[in-house]
């Protein structure tokens, strides 16, 4: 085995160059985790963000409870067995409290001007779906719940051809923009509660859509999502200011 195998699989190596390549090519977590370690923990230092020892004995605790290491045999076993050492693990326990802590240390005003910022992001409705094959079924449908006052549940139940909805009366859940495509998110986020929306084409077939109620949290319902948003920006902001070198490859 040479220096620069990383793993042997049923005899076969995988070299730590090509590792490195394909986790690159296919945009994979090893190296973006790493590398996102390595930012946090600076951006930690610059902004006086630290753990103690006592908090590093929590989390020790912790996991040891969670995985059921009740003595130092036992401990000791799975350092072992997942080729683990003392030292790699208080450094990942250390990590993990200074993301934490540096995702909370995000001030409260931000994050609500973030949140007036970003509104519209955070609303969300209860939708309602029929999918059919053609455009004139859809609008036969469309005219029955329009003008006749026919039920979009039970027209859903017996035309719809989308097999998770349909039984549910068409139910599709509650949604965000994040949740739909771009031209289902124009109609739908536009529309009031008890709108009907469609006939409208989509890759699976022609919808018709049951805006059933609108949402608009306030910042208090959100807040950890946008903390999570912001924090997801930091990171994305520190990793664009990076200068990242593949030195392996020189």
């Amino acid at each position: 085995m040479g220096n620069s195998t990383l793993v042997t699989v049923n005899g076969n190596d995988i070299s730590t160059p090509e590792a490195v390549r394909r986790d690159i090519m296919h945009d994979n977590e090893f190296l973006k985790g790493a590398i996102q370690e390595l930012l946090i923990r600076e951006y930690a230092e610059e902004n006086d963000i630290h753990n103690t020892e006592e908090e590093l004995q929590v989390a020790a605790d912790e996991m040891r409870y969670m995985r059921g290491l009740e003595s130092r045999e036992e401990t000791l076993q799975w350092l072992d067995n997942t080729n683990q050492t003392i030292a790699s693990v208080q450094n990942g326990l250390d990590y993990q409290i200074l993301r934490n802590k540096v995702r909370n240390s995000i001030p409260e005003d931000e994050m609500r001007a973030y949140f007036a910022d970003h509104k519209v992001d955070f609303h969300s409705v209860d939708l309602y779906s029929i999918r059919v094959d053609s455009r004139q079924v859809a609008e036969e449908l469309y005219a029955q719940i329009a003008e006749d006052g026919a039920s979009f549940h039970e027209l859903a139940i017996e035309y719809s051809t989308d097999e998770t909805t349909a039984p549910a009366g068409g139910y599709a859940g509650r949604l965000t923009r994040d949740d739909v495509t771009a031209e289902i998110e124009a109609a739908v986020f536009d529309a009031d509660a008890g709108d009907l929306v469609g006939p409208m084409e989509t890759e699976k077939g022609w919808n018709l859509f049951l805006v059933k109620e609108v949402h608009e949290p306030s910042f208090e319902d959100v807040k950890d999502r946008v903390q999570l948003d912001m924090f997801s920006d930091l990171l994305a902001k520190l990793k664009a200011e990076a200068d990242v070198e593949y030195t392996l490859f020189e």
